[in-house]
């Protein structure tokens, strides 16, 4: 069922599509055409002015869509009175915009921000830089793993916190993981995290065998005391009773940017 934003937001396309379209076939004389040209952007502003409401006041999470209608349209009407250069054109040169929104809810909110999906879930779009990646996210959703999108911080150190199969596809953040105070399971449980920029770091009992594939194209890996730093790292381990334990983690770390330290506790 569509949400009410949803058909006001499809209304406003279809009115602006059919005005452009008889504005093309001359069926709209030249004063109405001059007209609707100079002033559509206020129902884009209006649009947006309804979004910032819905944020405020009904606590709706369309902070960034309100924000980028409102610069998007306010611009197009500044145009319109020759205090700047703006055409519609060139609302791509908006994407700055997505940077400080991100950075602004990283600044004021405590939580992570973060989407999750429930297995099984396939309704949405992930970014792969190869065919590879592409193919292990596809095994990771057949063997049932708890699948992650993240901005922000992550932290899993609560007492006796349970350890599943995970994917984590991180865009920016700091990851915190204490397996001293987790339930593991007796079996081999999975864990891949990727991203763009992060700082991570991870706790393992002594008894517990893993094995860990890390890649960090910029920055330092640390496993165990084995480090490696600059560009292009990689390294890998395996504890020596790795293949025969039946409670163990099998753990692959890829990030662009970040460090990563993995301990024995």
């Amino acid at each position: 069922m569509k949400t009410f934003n949803q058909k006001i937001i499809a209304i406003i396309f279809v009115f602006i599509g059919i005005m452009l379209l008889f504005v093309n076939i001359g069926v709209i004389s030249l004063e109405i055409k001059e007209y609707f040209v100079t002033y559509y952007p206020v129902l884009i502003v209006l649009l947006g002015l309804k979004f910032l409401v819905d944020t405020i006041f009904y606590r709706r999470r369309v902070l960034f869509l309100s924000v980028f209608l409102l610069a998007f349209g306010g611009l197009l009407l500044m145009d319109r009175f020759g205090l700047v250069v703006f055409e519609f054109h060139m609302f791509w040169k908006l994407w700055p915009l997505l940077i400080i929104y991100l950075g602004v809810r990283l600044f004021v909110n405590k939580r992570p921000v973060k989407v999750s999906f429930a297995k099984g879930d396939t309704d949405f779009d992930v970014h792969f830089d190869s065919d590879e990646e592409k193919a292990e996210f596809q095994e990771s959703k057949r063997a049932g793993s708890k699948k992650v999108i993240t901005i922000g911080d992550m932290k899993m150190n609560k007492q006796n916190w349970a350890v599943e199969p995970l994917t984590v596809w991180n865009v920016v953040g700091d990851y915190y993981f204490d397996f001293s105070k987790a339930y593991i399971p007796d079996k081999e449980t999975n864990i891949q995290i990727k991203g763009v920029v992060a700082d991570l770091k991870m706790l393992v009992p002594e008894d517990l065998p893993i094995k860990v594939a890390a890649k960090v194209k910029v920055g330092q890996l640390n496993i165990f005391g084995n480090t490696s730093e600059g560009k292009g790292n990689k390294l890998f381990y395996v504890s020596p009773n790795y293949e025969e334990a039946t409670r163990k983690l099998n753990i692959v770390l890829d990030m662009k940017i970040g460090d990563v330290r993995i301990d024995r506790v």
